[in-house]
């Protein structure tokens, strides 16, 4: 992981400074978009505003999504390591999504800082809670690695179609719109979108201040945990085959 990040990043003044830059660039770009053009507005966002509300979710989102797709292909691209040198496998893609989410909440943490100093208020002390929720979100996302990487070395093909599942999954994640907008019968299923509790847990912690963890945090606790536990097995079923097919 630090490997990863200090190629990427800190070995040249553009990369680290790209690493500051970048989301308060894009956050510009998203309130011109959102609030002068498209001139968005979202009810139980109050006087908050559509940028606060899209920000406070998107980037945990980009996180999220970035560190799923480059762990995909993590085992193919380090080819020359498999079976030549003695170490345990899932740690590749584990450091890649590890460093991929670290260079992102670094992102993350500067939007929150730009969002109070224009007059959003943000509940810093929720970060206790916030903490937590984005390591659980890290965990899910090690575990959804560890899957499609290890079936990526069998079945080439995931490196197609993952891009456009992670794409329908992001539209289909309440974090360009609220889910009161959704019929009835599709927030019921909504509901049950790990993403989607993640999102409306970090907006209500970040932007309002409020705790309501009830019986979806317990199902998608639970949910994350049994499916870690089954991806690391499948992992490591069939890691000793890899150089096979490598």
């Amino acid at each position: 992981m630090v490997r990863q990040i200090r190629l990427d990043y800190l070995e040249n003044l553009t990369g680290f400074a790209w690493l500051i830059l970048q989301p308060v660039i894009l956050l510009a770009v998203y309130a011109f978009v959102f609030s002068t053009i498209f001139k968005a507005r979202i009810p139980e966002a109050g006087d908050i505003g559509f940028v606060p509300y899209l920000a406070v979710a998107f980037w945990p989102w980009t996180a999220f999504s970035e560190a799923v797709l480059r762990a995909n292909g993590s085992i193919t691209e380090n080819a020359a390591l498999i079976g030549k040198v003695a170490f345990a496998t899932e740690q590749i893609p584990l450091a890649t999504v590890s460093a991929t989410f670290v260079v992102n909440l670094v992102g993350y943490l500067v939007v929150l800082v730009v969002l109070q100093l224009l007059g959003t208020p943000i509940h810093w002390l929720m970060a206790l809670l916030v903490i937590p929720l984005m390591l659980l979100m890290w965990v899910f996302a090690c575990a959804i690695s560890l899957f499609t990487s290890a079936l990526q070395v069998f079945v080439r093909d995931v490196a197609h179609i993952l891009p456009p599942v992670m794409t329908l999954w992001f539209f289909t994640t309440p974090i360009l719109y609220s889910a009161a907008y959704l019929p009835q019968s599709v927030q019921e299923i909504s509901r049950w979108n790990p993403m989607a509790w993640f999102v409306g847990r970090l907006r209500e912690l970040l932007l309002f201040g409020e705790v309501n963890l009830g019986f979806h945090t317990l199902v998608a606790v639970v949910f994350i945990t049994v499916f870690s536990w089954f991806s690391l097995r499948f992992f490591r079923r069939f890691s000793g085959h890899f150089e096979d097919f490598l």
